[in-house]
């Protein structure tokens, strides 16, 4: 007897090819019989019918590492089809642990004792992750943020020839442990402080093991161009494959640059340098507030970046630099404004949450760099901010590339909101793929094949992730089942948990992970996948 029958739905493998009808068997956690019609009995029966059965959806840019240490059902991640996210984005991993983790995520002295000691290194942090109990797949880069910080503290200098060493020697241990390869985030401190030519040495460890080079680009608005092309330049010299994350244009001045970055990666991949991006499907991007304030300012870390806060005159320099010295460093806040900069997190002032920094300067009477000045300090930095700075047909224009695939920036909510709940998230933590999704079927970029295709089999290729992406017989049953021509993202700024619609069931190596939309509380079958990919 089988474990789980779907029957009667439209199969749209993953593979790009015509979808057909037919059904699929499963068992202990495997699809192990895929045809037209299948009569042997199972313990549950799905009926399909109407529906497209899909790989289960893959999110290429998640930030859900610390989940490893408390565990998470991923309903958000879930309830849009997704059964894989990959991690360790934007130069932030949990390994090697340093103390400016600690100030980051404001940890409890409990939560310090525990991450310290599971990330203490890669190797640490691998084998907590395969210990986690996680409602998705997870697959992670590790940070070169992250080594900087452990080797060399916020510093803006050079590494010496033996902190370079220190830092190859991490990124040795990393991929030899199973990650995907290295992320950097080039507008973070510290990973805005290197060189690109500090980073392509470390890209060169990683060739023996056909390691990624994945990053946030040292810039998004009038810089994105040059930004681009430092990424290619260190795939290509370091001899590594390229991996572009969250590609955008920010600024209305800028506006019909995306078609000059995606002829940047169709030259690259002419050439021979292995290049792709991703992308979330909205014009407001989201970061940490206190990561919009220019890097030398934060030389030193949290402690050192709030001390400066406090300071009348230094805040006068800092609100000059990020309006007259975009060379140096891009805001996003130059590019939203004020009036389009919407405080999403702030645990220690909740009453901001949804309001935008000009609304609070309003309300509290202050000027509105002040207001958000007094915002970070009330809430020791840890502030979350939405963005609104983007291009629409900048947007659209990315997601149509063949070689852009889809990712949420963001990372597993540690608690189930309700549906209507207001704020306290940005749309795409629980809408993303079934936006992208959406989008794509509407304006007719791409057949219903193809856009499966492109969130499930093309990116688990890209990023070496083995038997992922395709329904296959012998292959783990991560599965969705979607009404494709009825998928929509409800979710808003101001609701950003609201349902999506067309999402029906969700299969995690085989456990009913989505049940008629819901997902199912408690049921954690992920894996921790490792690089499959070595030269």
């Amino acid at each position: 007897m089988f474990d789980i029958l779907i029957k009667n739905g439209q199969i749209v493998d993953g593979s790009g090819t015509p979808a057909f009808y037919g059904d699929i068997a499963i068992k202990d956690g495997k699809i192990v019989k895929i045809a037209a019609e299948i009569s042997e009995p199972a313990a549950e029966v799905i009926d399909a019918a109407g529906l497209q059965v899909t790989p289960g959806l893959i999110d290429t840019h998640s930030h859900s590492d610390a989940s490893v240490y408390v565990g998470n059902d991923c309903y958000n991640y879930l309830e849009q089809g997704v059964t894989t996210q990959i991690a360790g984005q934007c130069g932030s991993s949990m390994a090697p642990f340093h103390d400016g983790l600690r100030d980051k995520h404001a940890l409890t002295p409990e939560k310090y004792a525990i991450w310290s000691e599971k990330g203490k290194t890669p190797t640490t942090f691998m084998a907590a992750a395969e210990e986690a109990s996680l409602g998705t797949n997870v697959a992670y880069f590790i940070g070169h943020g992250t080594i900087r910080a452990k080797v060399m503290g916020f510093s803006d200098a050079a590494p010496s020839p033996e902190q370079l060493e220190t830092m190859k020697a991490y990124v040795k241990e990393a991929m030899e442990a199973g990650f995907l390869g290295l992320s950097t985030g080039l507008v973070y401190a510290p990973s805005v402080y290197a060189t690109t030519e500090e980073i392509i040495e470390l890209a060169k460890v990683m060739v023996p093991y056909g390691g990624i080079y994945v990053s946030h680009v040292r810039g998004e608005g009038r810089n994105v161009l040059n930004a681009v092309r430092e990424a290619i330049q260190i795939g290509e010299e370091g001899g590594v494959p390229v991996f572009i994350s969250h590609l955008k244009v920010m600024g209305k001045q800028n506006q019909g640059t995306s078609k000059f970055l995606l002829q940047e990666i169709d030259d690259a991949v002419a050439r021979g340098v292995t290049t792709w991006a991703d992308q979330y499907p909205f014009t407001a991007s989201s970061a940490p507030l206190a990561s919009q304030i220019p890097p030398k300012y934060h030389v030193g870390g949290y402690p050192a970046l709030l001390q400066r806060l406090q300071d009348p005159v230094i805040r006068q320099q800092i609100l000059h630099s990020i309006f007259h010295e975009s060379e140096e460093f891009e805001s996003g806040i130059l590019y939203a404004g004020f009036e389009g900069t919407l405080i999403g997190k702030a645990e220690h002032t909740p009453e901001y949450m949804g309001k935008t920094v000009s609304q609070i300067a309003a309300e509290e009477g202050k000027e509105p760099f002040d207001a958000l000045c007094d915002i970070l300090i009330a809430n020791n930095a840890v502030v979350g901010g939405y963005y609104f700075n983007q291009c629409v047909p900048d947007m659209f224009n990315i997601m149509a590339h063949p070689r852009v695939f889809c990712g949420s920036d963001t990372g597993n909510y540690a608690k189930r909101y309700d549906h209507e709940h207001v704020g306290n998230g940005h749309p795409r933590a629980y809408a993303t793929m079934v936006r992208r999704l959406e989008l794509v079927r509407d304006y007719r970029m791409r057949s219903m094949e193809a856009s499966i295709r492109n969130v499930t089999r093309e990116p688990a290729e890209a990023l070496g992730l083995g038997d992922h992406g395709l329904l296959r017989e012998g292959w783990d049953a991560n599965v969705c089942i979607m009404d494709y021509e009825r998928l929509h993202a409800t979710a808003d700024y101001t609701h950003p948990h609201r349902k999506n619609i067309g999402i029906h069931w969700v299969l995690v190596n085989g456990k009913v992970a989505v049940r008629d939309g819901d997902a199912v509380s408690g049921v954690r079958n992920g894996k921790t996948l490792k690089r499959c990919r070595k030269m």
